[in-house]
């Protein structure tokens, strides 16, 4: 998927709970990883101090949000250092490398976690193109809707990040993996029950339980709060509007406001059900904003309990707005309601 921002795009791909539901009998690798890509160049001598730096800004808004933080890993950080110096190189774009190339190191996102010594394929990659520095790649991902809830996603407690440009605009590449998973993937019991996941390990074959993967995620999604929100009560400084993407969930929608968020945890709530998300401004007056869900979203990439509220138009400079979230959750009602301030642009 390619956002464009003033010659900026970014490519991203998500997985989602449905693939996360294929484990059985019939397996099913589970595949998509968010990421956003760039070209051109960068030095290597300070690749640990830019890795440090790429996670240290992800963990703040995960942070601030309620979220685990993220742990360093080196081998996710050569994975990205690899594949952000491959599309500088030769000038391409995208999360998918071809053979024959002399900075090939993988296929996919996945293949190149296996090269550089990470034991999963399971993980997501952003890629922002374009941008100065990594507080502003990440202000531009977090100001799209699936590349926000990459960053966001309940599942992953591990990253690597890296950059490779020049001047004219840097690559950012942010690798992201849930290290249980890696776990089951190192260890030497091999699957005997019937349910079973493939595909996830360095032996393609290998066979996983699938309720030991899924009990892998959930001792993840544990460890951070019940109900995530984005952005954040009491943010400041927030951006004023959406960035378009490819596949875009608002194809048909130009100048949208930056998108609020909701994303119930799956390890708290099995079944949520929205009775009313509304934005308003500091005069009390409700903005026009469109709805999208599991069920409203043109591509099917959200996951259910994770709702988007999009403003139809651009928010306006230094406004306090409030929000009002009404749920039924698990058969219980759940209000929120929350306020947050934009900043200059």
């Amino acid at each position: 998927m390619r956002i464009r921002k003033n010659r900026k795009s970014i490519v991203s791909t998500l997985w989602s709970r449905k693939e996360r539901g294929n484990a059985g009998k019939h397996p099913k690798r589970l595949k998509g990883w968010p990421q956003a890509f760039m070209l051109l160049l960068v030095l290597g001598a300070t690749l640990q101090a830019m890795d440090r730096e790429g996670v240290s800004e992800v963990n703040r808004i995960r942070q601030t949000s309620g979220m685990l933080p993220l742990k360093n890993d080196s081998r996710l950080a050569k994975a990205a250092y690899r594949h952000a110096k491959y599309l500088g190189r030769l000038r391409a774009q995208g999360h998918t490398e071809h053979p024959g190339n002399p900075y090939f190191t993988g296929r996919t996102p996945f293949d190149r976690f296996i090269r550089a010594g990470y034991p999963t394929r399971a993980g997501v990659e952003n890629i922002s193109y374009g941008d100065r520095n990594y507080q502003e790649s990440v202000r531009v991902l977090m100001s799209t809707v699936y590349h926000r809830l990459a960053f966001l996603d309940f599942r992953i407690d591990t990253m690597g990040s890296s950059e490779y440009g020049n001047r004219r605009g840097r690559i950012y590449v942010y690798d992201m993996a849930p290290s249980t998973v890696a776990a089951l993937c190192l260890r030497s019991k091999k699957a005997t029950s019937e349910r079973y996941v493939k595909g996830l390990c360095a032996e393609k074959r290998r066979r996983i339980d699938s309720k030991e993967f899924f009990q892998a995620l959930r001792s993840i999604e544990r460890r951070s709060a019940p109900l995530i929100l984005y952005p954040y009560p009491g943010m400041t400084k927030t951006p004023l509007r959406y960035i378009r993407e490819t596949p875009d969930p608002l194809a048909d929608l130009y100048g949208a406001g930056f998108p609020i968020s909701a994303a119930f945890n799956p390890a708290f709530y099995r079944k949520v059900h929205l009775k009313r998300f509304r934005l308003y401004d500091a005069a009390g007056e409700r903005i026009a904003t469109r709805l999208l869900s599991a069920k409203k979203d043109p591509h099917k990439k959200l996951s259910a309990g994770t709702f988007v509220l999009v403003p139809l138009k651009g928010l306006k400079a230094h406004t306090e707005y409030r929000v009002e979230l009404q749920v039924e959750a698990d058969g219980h009602p759940l209000t929120k309601n929350w306020r947050f301030r934009t900043g200059s642009k």
